[in-house]
């Protein structure tokens, strides 16, 4: 198969948003899972209350203040009230959380060594701890404000009140505070009367935000190693060799029509990338819009996804006509004057899509890049089951050289009695390259006049 081409770094950007894209639909689902399981979860959250009480050290001196706030938060303290109030015995601090019933499930504290000496209220204790909050409130006042999260709001006012009572009685607060610096109570704890309950919006807002970021993360890895990596099965045989190289061929000599060839290219092994066919004629003379053009619809007629690229770096039209207007093409994507979306239009009386050549290139050499262009026929891949690209002999042998014959199948269109020597096509041959790995077919047509747009009406005769 063709080589994936390597994209400049200022191109990353081009296969990040065809990638973010193609996968918008999953996208959009996933961040609104999110924002919905988000919000479901926290209704599953019984409400909680906050019961505070307020304490000051008379000389607000800032050690002594710092002093009584860590002996409030003191183990020992904890423990006694814990048990006093009887804690081991309530839902909310013995029960043990998802983490912790899993690990006991998989019996990894056996695995690792649990230590058999752990407190038996050690789970009570860092209940109490999750939810109980020393700080001080205004260190100039020595003000420190002690509070408590319970799902009950009479539990909540008396933990906390019981600890203050504890510590006001404790040695510990008579050897900090001294002669000068007593510590004594604003306000007492009172029973919370209105629970706090979270904005669900604004989390279930977060959630989508967050499930977005990971799924943009994701798709700008994937995009960043295909990119880094550069290569697709089977090209380690084309790495390092010119254009002239031994390309080879498989498949086989001349068909009778347009459909016959489409018949014979649906025929290819598929892969999870596009399928790329050029078409060109063996001569500067012999022009070969018509064909691709009914090629494409035939392949599209199958049901599959197809776009007809027109390359031609002097612009025009998908027939490679010019005119007075304006026609956004690939030559303005390469450029970096549109975007994929401007350029892609439907192919007149089919299903099929179709990319005029557009207009002129200003910078023959950039827009003949071969990264440039394999990122841009890359994209194509991701998008088009079948990309059918058709050039003007000259341009074709010069895009065919360009790309080191990236195509997986080639269509050379000669004419009967007509000799057009080393250009003549065979199952090893293309556009005077010996080709390997490449599905090459020839058609023989009649002799025409060379117009753009002669012939056509007799060709969609002769296909249909």
């Amino acid at each position: 198969m063709h080589a994936i081409a390597h994209p400049p770094a200022g191109l990353f950007g081009v296969a990040f948003l065809q990638a973010m894209r193609r996968a918008l639909p999953q996208l959009l689902i996933a961040t609104i899972a999110a924002g919905l399981a988000t919000y479901i979860a926290q209704s599953w959250v019984a409400p909680t209350y906050v019961a505070e009480a307020r304490l000051v050290v008379s000389a607000s001196n800032r050690a002594a203040v710092e002093a009584h706030v860590d002996a409030l938060k003191s183990t020992a303290l904890a423990n006694a009230v814990a048990s006093e109030l009887g804690l081991q015995d309530h839902p909310e601090f013995n029960t043990p959380g998802w983490v912790q019933t899993l690990l006991e499930a998989l019996d990894v504290s056996r695995i690792w060594g649990g230590d058999e000496q752990t407190h038996p209220n050690e789970r009570v204790l860092a209940g109490i701890q999750s939810k109980f909050e020393v700080a001080v409130d205004d260190r100039e006042k020595g003000e420190i404000a002690v509070r408590f999260i319970a799902t009950e709001p009479e539990l909540a006012a008396k933990l906390v009140n019981r600890i203050v009572e504890l510590y006001l009685e404790s040695r510990e607060a008579r050897e900090i505070s001294g002669a000068a610096d007593g510590i004594r109570v604003v306000t007492w704890a009172e029973e919370p009367q209105q629970a706090t309950t979270p904005r669900k919006g604004l989390m279930a807002i977060l959630g989508m935000v967050v499930m977005l970021l990971l799924c943009l993360g994701a798709i700008a890895v994937r995009e960043a190693l295909l990119n880094a990596s550069g290569r697709r099965d089977g090209d380690d045989e084309k790495l390092g060799l010119t254009a002239r190289r031994s390309i080879s061929a498989t498949g086989a000599g001349n068909l009778g029509s347009v459909a016959a060839i489409a018949d014979r290219i649906l025929a290819i092994p598929t892969t999870d990338r596009g399928c790329r066919i050029m078409v060109a004629g063996e001569d500067k003379d012999i022009e070969v819009a018509d064909e691709a053009r009914v090629l494409a619809d035939a392949l599209s007629s199958s049901g599959r996804k197809v776009v007809l690229v027109r390359w031609g770096l002097g612009g025009g039209d998908v027939n490679g006509r010019k005119s007075g207007h304006r026609l956004l093409g690939l030559n303005d994507l390469l450029e970096g004057r549109a975007t994929f979306e401007e350029i892609v239009m439907r192919l007149p009386g089919s299903s099929a899509h179709a990319i005029a050549a557009g207009s002129p290139v200003t910078n023959r050499k950039a827009a003949l890049d071969p990264d440039l262009v394999g990122l841009v026929l890359d994209t194509l891949d991701e998008v088009y089951d079948y990309i059918v690209v058709v050039a003007e002999h000259e341009e074709a042998v010069e895009l065919f050289a360009t790309l080191e014959g990236r195509f997986d199948a080639c269509v050379s269109i000669g004419e009967k009695g007509r000799n057009t020597g080393r250009f003549t096509a065979g199952v090893d041959r293309f556009l005077g390259f010996e080709v390997v790995d490449i599905h090459i077919v020839r058609l023989e047509r009649e002799q025409r006049i060379s117009s753009v747009s002669g012939g056509s009406l007799a060709l969609q005769a002769r296909w249909a």
